[in-house]
């Protein structure tokens, strides 16, 4: 028997007092970023989580899914230099991150479901490939190398519009698109 096998992991959550059973599958997880990005998310958007039951206090249930999604660590310890740079997107990154993988620990994500905190503990592991270079470029530091920033902003993530910033975009469009007709 391994050692992940061994382990104790989560298949559920804990809002108002109560366990509510959840699905752990990686692929949900990966869904369930791509919902936390979603401006136009709401509440109702997590309910294919759960189980057997769609809970009442949609956001206590919400920030219990985070809270398994987000499991904190202890080690390593925060070094004072918080980041918003994002430097991993499970969508766009998904092709790196099943290659990367499967490179590693022959691990096919495809074959099957994996508990999500396999895959994170799978993804934290993850040593000589292509998926751990782009992450270098994307956590580098701005400095003198002029390839490492071209890298870096080849590789960069997407900035997520804000929905003022679309709403603003999109007025101004209209405004164009009356003093052309």
């Amino acid at each position: 028997m391994s050692l992940l096998t061994k382990l104790n992991l989560p298949d559920s959550v804990c809002v108002s007092g109560r366990f509510y059973k959840i699905k752990t599958g990686h692929t949900y997880w990966f869904r369930f970023a791509e919902i936390i990005d979603d401006e136009d998310a709401t509440l109702d958007d997590f309910d294919f989580l759960f189980e057997n039951e769609i809970l009442e206090d949609k956001k206590e249930a919400f920030n219990a899914l985070l809270g398994f999604y987000w499991e904190k660590k202890e080690i390593p310890r925060a070094t004072g230099e918080a980041t918003s740079e994002r430097i991993i997107d499970y969508s766009i990154d998904a092709d790196l991150i099943y290659a990367a993988i499967m490179q590693c620990y022959g691990i096919d994500l495809c074959a099957g479901e994996v508990h999500w905190h396999k895959v994170r503990a799978l993804i934290a592991g993850l040593t000589g490939t292509k998926f751990n270079e782009i992450m270098s470029y994307r956590c580098s530091k701005p400095g003198k190398d002029k390839t490492m920033a071209k890298l870096k902003r080849i590789w960069a993530l997407p900035i997520k519009e804000s929905a003022e910033n679309r709403a603003a975009r999109e007025r101004f469009n209209k405004l164009l698109e009356v003093k052309s007709e």
